[in-house]
């Protein structure tokens, strides 16, 4: 070792099986990953849900959020840490809608989205909330047609990624950005969530 220097950093390992790892299949050739509005310098965990242009090789983040606390009326609602969510982004459940205003992330165990009206309609604890096409809420802007095969750093720049295209025995509560009813609906046949 060098004199002088010193290496004490210790990167992260992901140790938690979110599927069987047996099943996986990846899809052919890397993927260029679109990273507006992510953070630089932060990392994607594995099994991200990613919609993937096939034809162009791109590959679109999936945000969807989960809801920790049920939601009544107000501008506020509670959803798990470390979503892809960003001040700007509608949210939606397939019937109703709002657009985020802002994101307050000073709390350890949630974050809280506020957005620019009330979302409209009560949402349950442990819902699944989409990003919206529009303020409406009814479309889903990405679908989920792959996820992200390993821990991948956002960087300036071009960032390649490998996807997976099919998995078995998946476990939802393991996943750190969850699936929505829309992505698992078109995943089907390809991927196996254990619920």
């Amino acid at each position: 070792m060098a004199s002088g220097f010193k290496y004490d950093l210790v990167p992260p390992v992901e140790t938690e099986e979110r599927y069987d790892v047996q099943t996986g299949i990846r899809r052919r050739g890397p993927f260029k990953l679109v990273t507006t509005n992510l953070v630089e310098g932060s990392h994607l965990p594995s099994f991200v849900p990613i919609y993937a242009d096939l034809k162009n090789k791109f590959a679109y983040p999936v945000r969807n959020v989960k809801v920790i606390e049920a939601y009544a009326s107000g501008v506020a609602i509670k959803v798990a840490k470390n979503s892809l969510a960003y001040a700007g982004m509608f949210i939606g459940n397939g019937s109703k809608g709002a657009k985020v205003a802002s994101i307050d992330k000073s709390n350890k165990a949630y974050d809280v989205l506020t957005t620019e009206s009330a979302f409209g309609e009560a949402v349950v604890k442990g819902a699944v909330l989409f990003e919206a096409a529009a303020v409406d809420g009814l479309k889903q802007k990405y679908v989920a047609n792959s996820a992200l095969y390993e821990r991948t750093k956002v960087e300036n720049g071009i960032v390649l990624v490998a996807l997976l295209r099919t998995a078995a025995e998946i476990e939802p509560d393991k996943l750190v950005m969850p699936f929505s009813t829309n992505d698992k609906e078109n995943l089907k046949g390809w991927f196996e969530f254990n619920e």
